[in-house]
């Protein structure tokens, strides 16, 4: 049988010789909405726990739409015109509002990055800014959670007298969720509200993994979860999200808007009821694609991926994951965990907690629980470093010689699919 895989902007086909009934899964979902613009205007029509757009856009002030940034892919990218011909259709046009970027800690693109993303008729008539978290002219205190994160936001969005947040919903590694308040924080926020929060991703000795209800598809009992949307509503500004939730081809599923917290939780449903794959039991092997680019454009992004599969992987099982990482690791603060070596790593983060600590101590223990060979355009010994071995074309021969048809799955696209038992019972890491 053949298995056509994403992989960077193109694909490759993977051969699995002689064999008839491996599973196939994480690749279909719903089917893509057919009208996104009538989809987005029937959903600021009828929102969730919220009255519609044109009565309750301010009349005067400014309007501060925020946007995931290209990491997150471009479904709500394109729905950021339309959005901006209804606030104008409703008394918000461009002198009023503001675009920004909720970059967080990543970096900005700029220039034909930026058009790329956003589009040129938008750059042409809007303002559009991308946030910088490390500038702190552009940020002010709005307070502190009660886990203690100090709110420091971006003033284009404090001072304003609406804020949107536009953002793709899909699972994530240690928030549960993405899209809605994260669009805030970290979306918005200062490196050092950002480092606070993500902090609370891992348990209280760094050193020794994530943190208890820190894991995908879970936010109720997620410290980071809650502390987001703690903080998010520290803005004090009325507020409004637009969910999306994209296919693999990055086509609109799903389009609502509302209540923070309540239109969030309606989209993550709608994700979870049609992007989760129930599994009876761990395979021996899990064959994955990252889904292509941007989600496997460096391998901190591919992780995510990584880190779903292991929910369907037996311990101490084989995994070969295709991520083309054209970008390399794609964190400085990642690859320096990982500078002596993967057994170093709890050390090192115990020393000094940085930006992506989390994902280095997610990625050291994946690589201590199971066999993880990378097909990518990385070097063999950089990925070494990381504890992956290198899936080069042809190795998946020997590498499953031995293993039944039944005792492979193979997910084709595993930063939008989530493996859950049918018992529901994976709710955390092993311990290390």
């Amino acid at each position: 049988m053949h298995v056509s895989l994403r992989y960077g902007t193109g694909s490759f086909n993977l051969a699995l010789s002689g064999r008839t009934a491996v599973r196939i899964a994480g690749g279909a979902s719903a089917p893509p909405l057919p009208d996104e613009r009538a989809s987005l205007a029937a959903a600021l029509e009828r929102p969730v726990a919220s009255l519609p757009i044109d009565r309750i856009l301010p009349r005067t002030g400014t309007v501060a739409v925020l946007i995931s940034d290209i990491t997150r892919g471009a479904a709500a990218a394109r729905l950021l015109g339309p959005l901006l011909e209804e606030l104008e259709r409703n008394g918000a046009g461009p002198e009023r509002v503001v675009v920004v970027l909720a970059l967080g800690l990543h970096r900005g693109s700029g220039g034909a990055g930026l058009e790329s993303h956003v589009g040129a008729r938008v750059l042409a008539r809007w303002t559009v800014m991308e946030h910088d978290a490390r500038d702190g002219g552009s940020l002010v205190d709005v307070g502190t959670t009660a886990r203690g994160t100090p709110c420091i936001l971006n003033r284009a969005a404090v001072d304003a007298s609406f804020v949107i947040a536009l953002g793709s919903v899909a699972f994530h590694y240690f928030a549960g969720y993405g899209g809605a308040r994260k669009l805030i924080l970290p979306g918005i926020a200062a490196e050092r509200t950002i480092l606070a929060n993500h902090r609370l991703s891992l348990r209280a000795d760094a050193g020794s993994g994530l943190a208890a209800g820190c894991r995908p598809g879970v936010l109720d009992g997620n410290p980071v979860h809650e502390d987001m949307l703690e903080g998010a509503r520290l803005v004090g500004t009325r507020m409004l999200a637009v969910n999306v939730v994209a296919g693999g081809g990055g086509e609109a599923l799903f389009i609502n808007a509302g209540e923070l917290d309540a239109s969030h939780r309606a989209a993550c449903a709608f994700l979870s009821s049609h992007m989760r794959v129930p599994v009876a039991r761990r395979y021996p092997a899990v064959i994955l694609s990252a889904g292509g680019f941007p989600k496997d454009m460096n391998l901190l992004q591919s992780h995510k991926a990584i880190r779903h599969a292991s929910y369907a992987l037996e311990e101490g099982g084989l995994m070969l994951a295709a991520a083309e990482c054209r970008e390399g690791v794609g964190s400085d603060s990642y690859a320096d965990a990982f500078a002596e070596g993967r057994l170093a790593v709890p050390g090192r983060v115990r020393g000094r907690y940085t930006p992506n600590a989390q994902a280095a101590m997610s990625t050291y223990e994946l690589a201590a629980r199971f066999s993880i060979y990378l097909k990518s355009a990385m070097d063999d010994a950089l990925a070494g470093k990381f504890g992956f071995g290198p899936w080069k074309d042809g190795y998946e021969r020997y590498l499953l010689a031995g293993l039944a048809d039944d005792e492979i799955l193979v997910l084709e696209n595993a930063s939008l699919f989530l493996p859950e038992t049918e018992a529901g019972a994976d709710r955390g890491a092993a311990p290390l």
